[in-house]
């Protein structure tokens, strides 16, 4: 058996099967190439004889060499690629990578003592790349380009006034991109070794930075993904990857004219248009010193401590026809859905219940006066409604919104309008959670789901895609509203589209704490569907 897959470089890439055993050949007759991609395979050869804690060097068992051609026959690993594994990573998983990442750079470093390099090298360097910029004819006549090829000139040359510099030399991949790593459980297989200008561990650092700072790796994807997700893992790698080598000097002095050349190297061969356009949005950022903010746990609120704590129900829903929301209907006891979402709960241990809608189901319906008739007859105390002007885009915003609105404090419950449930709710970090194999009938793509390990700790929340038998249940709690708020804002300004599921992973990231809250009774009505399913089967 054979399958051919897409190669790089020039070369082709089969997978064969003999006697059982699956192999990746690799192989090029591109006369231009041969002579480096042998240079490659021994990198790659001798990365495999070392040993490193968690990372793996795919073995290599043959190379076959002629002057037309080479072909490398090497193991096949089963595995998933960054955005695969990536997309169902917990924070422990991440945590597990970076260290794996230290590890294996820190290994180079103990086999790359400092030496002296010639400034040269790298003005030559960028010089070859400049004439290549200037050459390829979708780069040739781009103002922009020219700008940024005056504006790294200065930066080249004042990077040339040293005569040397002084840098680790010895060992690097030499293209150490998230797309060239094999994602094996927590073994992390090394592939696409390349031969560099300058071998130096730094230069590997340069590589893993294009992907967690600049994102690279991402635009070659092409199937759908969560992209604010990604966003939020890489960031997060990409502060550990910076706060952790920043001990040394070269790279505190030598990290950012690094970078700036390997995205100009990169840019000497665009071809498409978006790649080009991003090319030059990241040069221009390496330019100006204007890097994409980190959101670490220096987040904190500034509020004065509070001991309150309120339940938000978000019912600010709006619907294509202007007809009004089904969660405002009445069930068979005369019950609005939305007030009783919240009737398996004890609402006494909340100071204050917030109700959000929307203005136009006010005015159109009288919807607010229809929920305080409901709040009188089950003598709900101290419930709000939140009048909102206009539809958000997100439940966050909505939650945002009233918070801001309200002038809400302390410890905030967040309980959706379209489910009911029973549970023991208290002011801590906690997600609400029910087991999918208890559920008769389900709407899975609409459940964000939920990790939780032995020591009943949540370590991983995904929207929409699923992790395990639990998912949540439609409830979330914050010790803290302020510190929710400054999560959502540094958020709404990466991506227009936030769930509460990424505020809490980021915060999972950044080691704050949550627990599950374990649901009894629970009845699903977060589609007509659904809830006419829940009607008939009661």
């Amino acid at each position: 058996m054979e399958i051919e897959v897409k190669g790089h470089s020039g070369c082709q890439v089969d997978i064969v099967r003999e006697n059982n055993d699956l192999y990746i050949y690799k192989s090029s007759y591109d006369k231009k190439y041969l002579d480096r991609l042998v240079k490659q395979v021994e990198k790659q050869q001798e990365a495999w004889r070392k040993e490193y804690q968690h990372v793996r060097i795919p073995k290599i068992f043959n190379v076959v060499q002629d002057d037309d051609h080479v072909s490398i026959k090497m193991e096949y690993v089963y595995s998933r690629n960054f955005i695969e594994y990536f997309e169902s990573a917990g924070f422990e998983q991440v945590d597990y990578f970076v260290k794996a990442l230290i590890l294996f750079i820190e290994k180079e470093l103990v086999a790359s003592p400092l030496q002296l390099v010639h400034t040269s090298i790298t003005l030559d360097k960028f010089e070859d790349v400049k004439k290549k910029i200037v050459e390829n004819p979708l780069l040739s006549n781009d103002k922009e380009i020219e700008k940024l090829i005056i504006e790294s000139q200065k930066r080249f040359t004042s990077f040339g006034e040293q005569r040397t510099i002084r840098i680790p030399l010895g060992l690097c991949h030499g293209d150490l991109t998230f797309s060239n790593i094999l994602f094996n459980g927590n073994n992390y297989y090394l592939i696409d070794f390349l031969d560099s200008f300058i071998e130096s561990p730094l230069l590997d650092i340069v590589k893993i930075r294009q992907d967690s700072a600049h994102l690279w790796s991402q635009l070659m994807y092409v199937k759908p993904y969560d992209k604010l997700r990604l966003k939020i893992i890489c960031e997060k790698i990409d502060y550990e990857i910076d706060s952790y080598f920043r001990k040394y000097e070269w790279y505190r002095e030598y990290y950012d004219i690094y970078q700036l050349m390997n995205l100009l190297r990169i840019l000497q061969y665009a071809k498409e248009d978006n790649v080009i356009n991003y090319l030059k949005c990241e040069i221009g950022k390496m330019l100006s010193n204007r890097q994409g903010e980190v959101i670490e746990k220096t987040i904190v609120s500034n509020a004065e401590p509070s001991n309150k704590f309120s339940l938000i129900v978000p019912a600010a829903a709006d619907t294509d026809d202007d007809s009004l929301p089904y969660v405002f209907n009445l069930n068979e006891k005369g019950i609005m859905l939305c007030v009783d979402a919240i009737m398996g709960l004890n609402t006494d241990i909340f100071d204050d219940i917030y109700y959000t809608i929307l203005r136009k189901h006010v005015e159109k319906f009288s919807i607010d006066e229809m929920l305080n008739l409901q709040f009188r007859r089950f003598s709900l105390k101290n419930v709000h409604i939140i009048v909102l002007d206009n539809p958000t885009i997100s439940q966050t915003e909505t939650l945002y919104q009233t918070i801001k609105q309200a002038g809400i404090e302390g410890g905030i419950f967040i309980k959706d309008a379209d489910g009911y449930y029973e549970a023991e709710i208290k002011c801590e970090n906690s997600v609400a959670i029910f087991q999918l194999e208890q559920m008769e009938i389900v709407d899975p793509q609409h459940k964000s789901y939920v990790s939780v390990d032995d020591m009943y700790y949540i370590t991983n929340m995904i929207e929409k895609k699923i992790i395990g038998h639990n998912f949540n249940a439609g409830g979330s709690c914050f010790v803290d509203s302020e510190l929710f708020c400054n999560y959502y804002e540094k958020l709404r300004a990466k991506s227009k589209k936030v769930y509460v599921s990424h505020i809490i992973y980021q915060m999972l990231l950044n080691r704050y704490q949550f627990r599950p809250i374990e649901v009894y009774n629970y009845a699903d009505w977060g589609t007509q569907g659904l809830y006419k399913y829940h009607l008939r089967n009661k």
